[in-house]
């Protein structure tokens, strides 16, 4: 089949590989518009692109230009454009890389969009972001009909496993998992002073994990004043200016961070500022939940601190989610069954011209035919008769045709289909042309 990734996750590579290609809309962008995307597009026979980059996974996705191509293997340029976005040469990048093509592809991205593949299985999050990565790529014109469907049947697998299975019906988020490791290595939250920093998504999930173990002093800070300010008040909480962080920090017990930044906001100088500012020594706990990291790995050098990141919660992630993980044999039969219409939808496609092809072929035949029949019985042929002989003919054809259209269709193991295919070209003597020359040569 056409359909090629190559990409890194939490499972293969590092969060100082992750973060660095961890990517922002605009730079998706960028890499889908850049020269190496549109070389590689004419060098590799790929047409379509779609990027998926998240906090925990950054892949990219690719189809030839023809549904009926197939990939016996990951295209070489794929892994050299990965390569090159995180700044990696391809042999630095390899061992963290994985790599699919044909169904496998289009399973691990069903197998994705359904939450399977996730740091926290059966998150939700995960679907929306297969679909902005879907409308991003269409938007600036890389998705054609071969990712378009494989990204409609990733995603319906997706919405399915959710309706019709209980995967995400058990809470568990990276949020929430992250308050309680602070529960677990800090003690009772309820007397200590918290301050989260960024209030996206995840840090409001976070806020409200927190709330509900009881915080009463909690504090919210942003780039963005009124982001801040309209946290706070739905948590009863203070909010603050960002100029005012380092003395935030100093007065924090525990600092649990989620920004967007593409770089590390929390650094060793900014802490050592906050130090400066305590009267006594004091421990002080950092839980970062962002990619790239907010926290630089440095700041755990100091004395009293202690530092948590996506990696540290992984290990606890897993041993939360054995109801989630009974899940899986439901979600897996909903993805085989919709990777079963892709391929349906695929050898459909692939036929098409061939179809066609044949078709206009015996029309261009019966056509000919006919008006011979025509030119011979003379013009003082009745019309009703002319009609008749028209409508026998094209009955005749249809039948003759039936059959082995029929048995095209259906064929459902891929080289059968590919012999059945070469076959009919060879019989009917079909190359795109033979409709038109048929038309006004000699019969076979």
């Amino acid at each position: 089949m056409p359909l090629a990734l190559v990409g890194i996750n939490h499972r293969t590579a590092p969060l100082s590989f992750r973060e660095r290609l961890a990517l922002t809309d605009t730079q998706q962008t960028d890499l889908l518009e850049s020269p190496l995307g549109r070389t590689l597009r004419r060098h590799a026979g790929l047409a379509e692109f779609v990027l998926l980059s998240t906090c925990n996974r950054t892949e990219l996705y690719a189809a030839a230009a023809h549904v009926e191509q197939p990939f016996g293997d990951v295209p070489h340029g794929l892994v050299e454009m990965l390569a090159q976005l995180g700044g990696f040469t391809p042999e630095e990048l390899a061992p963290h890389a994985y790599g699919h093509a044909g169904t496998d592809a289009l399973r691990h991205l069903s197998r994705v969009a359904a939450g399977l593949d996730s740091m926290v299985l059966g998150e939700s999050e995960i679907l929306g972001q297969v679909h902005h990565a879907f409308d991003a790529a269409r938007a600036i014109g890389t998705v054609g009909p071969l990712i378009e469907e494989a990204f409609h049947t990733a995603i319906r697998a997706g919405r399915r496993a959710r309706a019709e299975t209980g995967i995400c019906h058990h809470p568990a988020s990276v949020s929430t998992e992250a308050v309680r490791l602070l529960a677990d290595v800090a003690g009772p939250l309820a007397d200590l002073s918290v301050l989260i920093v960024g209030t996206g998504k995840m840090g409001r999930l976070a806020g409200e994990a927190l709330r509900a173990h009881g915080v009463r002093h909690l504090r919210v800070i942003s780039r963005t004043a009124e982001h801040a300010a309209q946290v706070a008040e739905a948590w009863g909480a203070e909010a603050l200016a960002w100029h005012e962080l380092a003395a935030a920090i100093a007065g924090a017990d525990a600092v649990l961070s989620s920004t967007g930044a593409p770089h590390a906001v929390l650094t060793r100088e900014l802490i050592a500022r906050a130090r400066d500012h305590e009267a006594g020594a004091r421990r002080r706990i950092f839980v970062d939940i962002a990619v790239p990291r907010d926290v630089e790995p440095e700041v755990a050098q100091f004395p009293d601190t202690e530092v948590y990141d996506l990696d540290a919660l992984q290990a606890r992630l897993d041993g939360n989610l054995e109801l989630r993980r009974r899940e899986v044999p439901a979600v897996e039969l909903i993805i085989d069954q919709e990777v079963q219409h892709f391929e349906e939808w695929r050898r459909s496609a692939a036929l098409r011209p061939l179809l066609a092809e044949m078709h206009a072929r015996g029309e261009a035949i019966r056509a000919r035919e006919v008006e011979r029949m025509l030119r011979r019985l003379g013009d003082d042929l009745a019309p009703e008769l002319k009609q008749q002989i028209e409508a026998f003919s094209r009955s005749l054809v249809t039948k003759l045709l039936h059959e082995p259209t029929r048995r095209l269709r259906e064929a459902s193991d891929p080289e059968q289909a590919q012999t059945y295919t070469h076959v009919t070209r060879e019989l009917f003597g079909l190359d795109g042309t033979s409709a038109r020359r048929a038309a006004g040569g000699s019969a076979a």
